[in-house]
């Protein structure tokens, strides 16, 4: 069941920004900006301000106010570092709603607006991001020619962005403790992070933190970066009460083959406690099978250091080295999985790979883990599971299903036949938007290598509505610059999305299903 601050904030959007009206909700006043706006005018649609002033702590803007962004670019200023590098300076908002009366600021209607740039939002509070672009079109992960900071970083309470497309940051989105229940929805996060270290990438999709509340991601895509895609990760700070719900996250590290990689991922130097991922999509090219890489990681970073509760559920995990590595917990549910990869299926063990622990305590109490109800595929390993203390697992720490489940382990669990070692069929997962009619993220595995797959689009799309499909992969900056892989009025039935087959993710495809 939603939130009742989720409730609201799907309210709120329905109503300013696609113009639907009741569900007794009271709109404040509407302020129109526009790339050429002026601080002069009284922000009418034909007097718009301009977005430094309706930022600014002189905005006209207040609490239960919509700022409809005009569309077309919004330019950031411009510095230097102090080696002379061009730098983008963030939009830095000084708004703030209040609780039950947000501001919302979306592109106007029909329109698209892009920040040029990248978002502070420092103690910015109660304020919705709404069907936005924001990212720096000159986007260098060298930082040689240009430098940028983090897309989107996150401030104070109550925040949400919704249906927006992030990118060309030296991270996607910084998550901090701050940001109290803030909620992610609906958002394309992709090309971000920057190289250090010899090029070894870095900057994540999301870095998340939290102590109060719930954060929670909900229908996003992650994919493409320097960094990992979705990283809750702390040292001093605290992993408390995050949720990360029907995401789709896919070829993380994309721009540095080879080293460390995970799409969902936990870890952390203190207990995280209140942890659900639930009916995720990951995937990891079948090429990268390195034994740093993984799909789902949960793990404890600190010798001697448990989480100490999470449900890991309903998710599907396919390719890369592991599909689910868990560490030490307390209390953790991993029921209802489908799980492939082309070594390990599933680790439970005190040191995990790339975990750091420079120590080897004793291997997890099995009673702590209640797995089962998952499915695996077969990938020709006759030892496909571990259970161990070592952050290598030792030749006998390697188990079959059978000797897993004598463990105690999947009882219920079954393991499908696969074709030379993966996966075969396919595999389609249709996420309508909850915000936006008409708009749905699908996640598609084709690994027999169709050219067409039929997808059932009904739940999103009206029969007679017009509307565009995107491949992801085909989105690097603003939606201006893809093109559609298919366009046209929707008649009912089946849509056949072309796959891609591109040599980072042969077997996966993701698309944007947007109204015209």
């Amino acid at each position: 069941m939603l939130s009742t601050s989720w409730r609201w904030g799907v309210i709120v959007s329905l109503v300013m920004v696609l113009g639907l009206a009741g569900n007794g909700v009271v709109p404040g006043r509407d302020l129109y900006v526009a790339p050429n706006g002026s601080p002069q005018s009284d922000g009418s649609p034909g007097k718009p301000l301009d977005l430094d002033t309706v930022l600014s702590d002189k905005s006209p803007a207040k609490p239960g106010d919509t700022i409809y962004l005009q569309g077309g670019r919004y330019d950031g200023p411009m510095g230097k570092t102090e080696s002379g590098v061009p730098r983008r300076i963030s939009f830095t908002p000084q708004i703030s709603g209040a609780p039950g009366k947000p501001i919302v600021i979306a592109s106007a209607p029909g329109q698209q607006a892009h920040l040029n740039g990248t978002l502070a939002l420092g103690s910015t509070q109660y304020v919705q991001w709404v069907r936005l672009e924001i990212g720096d079109l000159n986007w260098d992960p060298l930082r040689q020619k240009h430098f940028n900071d983090t897309a989107v970083n996150t401030g104070g309470a109550g925040l949400k962005v919704i249906n927006c497309n992030i990118f060309g940051g030296a991270m996607g989105m910084g998550v901090w403790r701050p940001a109290i229940d803030l909620e992610v929805y609906g958002t394309l996060i992709h090309d971000f992070g920057y190289y250090h270290d010899q090029l070894r990438g870095s900057g994540h999709a999301a870095y998340i933190q939290n102590e109060q509340g719930t954060k929670r991601f909900e229908h996003n895509i992650a994919y493409r970066g320097c960094g990992w895609n979705y990283d809750i990760y702390t040292q001093g700070g605290e992993i408390k009460g995050i949720d990360l719900i029907e995401n789709i996250g896919y070829i993380a590290s994309w721009h540095k083959p080879g080293q460390v990689g995970f799409n969902f991922g936990l870890t952390g130097w203190k207990p995280a406690e209140r942890i659900r991922f639930i009916g995720n999509v990951g995937y990891h090219s079948r090429s990268a099978e390195q034994p740093w890489r993984s799909n789902m990681r949960l793990m404890a970073s600190k010798p001697g250091a448990f989480h100490q509760d999470a449900v890991v559920k309903d998710n599907y995990m396919a390719g890369t080295f592991r599909a689910l590595v868990l560490s030490r917990w307390q209390n953790i549910e991993v029921t209802g999985n489908t799980l492939w990869a082309t070594d390990f299926l599933t680790e439970i063990s005190s040191a995990p790979s790339g975990s750091g622990i420079d120590s080897n305590p004793p291997r997890p109490e099995l009673n702590n883990y209640r797995v089962d109800h998952n499915t695996y595929y077969d990938n020709g390993n006759p030892r496909p599971f571990v259970y161990s203390a070592h952050e290598n697992a030792l030749d006998e720490e390697q188990l079959s299903f059978a000797q897993w489940q004598a463990l105690g382990l999947d009882k219920h669990s079954r393991m499908l036949p696969g074709r030379d070692g993966r996966p075969t069929g396919t595999k389609v997962f249709v996420f309508p938007n909850k915000v936006e009619k008409g708009r749905a993220n699908v996640a598609i595995f084709n690994w027999d290598g169709l050219e067409k797959v039929e997808v059932d689009v009904s739940r999103a799309l009206s029969p007679g509505r017009k509307y565009k499909v995107y491949n992801c992969l085909d989105v690097k900056q603003t939606l201006a610059l893809a093109r559609p892989v298919l366009a046209g009025t929707y008649a009912g039935g089946l849509l056949p999305f072309p796959m891609r087959q591109d040599a980072s993710s042969p077997d996966f495809d993701a698309f944007l299903v947007l109204p015209e």
